[in-house]
């Protein structure tokens, strides 16, 4: 069963190569193709993000425009096409999130500081964290139940809300070190499930 999972996203994510293939070239339907593929997996996801429908909605809209105009900007050795649309949709939720909280508490002088160091760090851990969530199976879903509550809740900061390691060191009020530490063991066991269910027979 594991092995007919893991052969279905092997084909799946040949799919999308494929289909971004042909988008690259112009192939409106390609593009429509991936939209219905994903479009209801992204929604969600943006909605996690941001709070709001109707900016979850523009966040779809982003990302397949994205897609439609920088295509090429894809490196299969970065990961799959999926991975790559995902960390799209995280960064394209996360900008307006940002936006929308600065038009809030009106400009400061430093946001544009906060925003760099926060991007420099996500650059280290958020794509480790992407590929860590990226697990389809049940197993992969259920080595969640191994992380502790601290492990869980950082990565959840980190991934959906867009908080950065200093942020949640400020805001837990728990040293940066030890948020790190806490943040690489989570993702670790994470990633060893992954690993051990590619290996299943």
């Amino acid at each position: 069963m594991q092995q007919n999972t893991l052969a279905q996203r092997q084909q799946c994510d040949r799919e999308d190569a494929d289909l971004l293939r042909r988008i690259q070239r112009a192939d409106q339907r390609a593009l429509a193709t991936l939209y219905d593929r994903y479009a209801p997996v992204f929604y969600p996801f943006g909605l996690r993000i941001t709070g709001s429908h109707e900016v979850a909605e523009d966040v779809v809209h982003d990302v397949f425009l994205h897609v439609w105009e920088k295509g090429n900007s894809y490196s299969p050795q970065s990961g799959s096409v999926y991975a790559w649309l995902i960390a799209t949709c995280r960064t394209k939720a996360l900008e307006k999130t940002r936006a929308t909280n600065q038009k809030r508490k009106g400009s400061n002088a430093d946001g544009s500081q906060q925003q760099a160091a926060m991007v420099s760090e996500e650059k280290q851990s958020g794509q480790e964290i992407i590929l860590a969530f990226k697990g389809y199976t049940e197993e992969v879903r259920n080595s969640l139940k191994n992380l502790s509550k601290l492990e869980l809740r950082l990565l959840e900061l980190s991934y959906y809300e867009g908080q950065s390691q200093s942020d949640l060191a400020r805001m837990l009020r728990i040293p940066l070190g030890t948020i790190k530490a806490k943040m690489r063991r989570g993702i670790q066991k994470l990633r060893q499930a992954s690993a051990q269910e590619g290996k299943q027979p």
